[in-house]
């Protein structure tokens, strides 16, 4: 019963002290930052902040934020996990992917020849490119494979040849 207590009295003073603390940075707002351009941004940023801050404070008064930091450490060591295990097949594969793009080798409407299969590029996505190939079939290449394999670009689509030459 006297942790209770205690703990409520501790939140009452908390509160109090945010309360005082709210008034001060809002005086300080209305007067002092108002003048700045874009000081509703800045404002927000600091409500959030104060009320993050009282959140922290009373969960803390109360031990639950220890729970909480244990609760968010164990799902930060399953994310790390997790990311080492995806890292490989996915995101070599979006940096290959965006490396395309801005690259612009090879674009939409190609026709390239990779692993010794010819296509006509159809998609180029983040992590994929999709290809049409010569029998109708439908080639699907990850995007790290350009960066690791050789491949031949056969044909440019209509007009893509001339501002290729032009860059070099």
């Amino acid at each position: 019963m006297e942790v209770w207590v205690s703990n409520t009295i501790n939140t009452l003073i908390a509160l109090f002290a945010f309360a005082i603390a709210l008034y001060a940075l809002r005086t300080l707002i209305r007067t002092e930052l108002r003048m700045l351009r874009g000081y509703q941004k800045l404002a927000t940023i600091f409500y959030s902040i104060a009320f993050l801050i009282l959140g922290l404070t009373l969960l803390n008064i109360w031990g639950v934020l220890s729970l909480l930091i244990s609760f968010a450490a164990a799902l930060g060591i399953i994310g790390v996990i997790f990311g080492f295990a995806i890292m490989e097949v996915w995101l070599s594969n979006a940096i290959a992917g965006v490396s395309l793009i801005f690259d612009k080798l090879i674009e939409v409407g190609c026709t390239i020849k990779i692993d010794g299969t010819k296509g006509k590029i159809i998609q180029i996505s983040l992590t994929s490119t999709r290809l049409a190939t010569d029998d109708g079939k439908l080639m699907i290449v990850p995007n790290k494979s350009f960066r690791e394999r050789p491949y031949l670009i056969l044909e440019f689509p209509r007009g893509e040849e001339q501002k290729t030459r032009r860059r070099r």
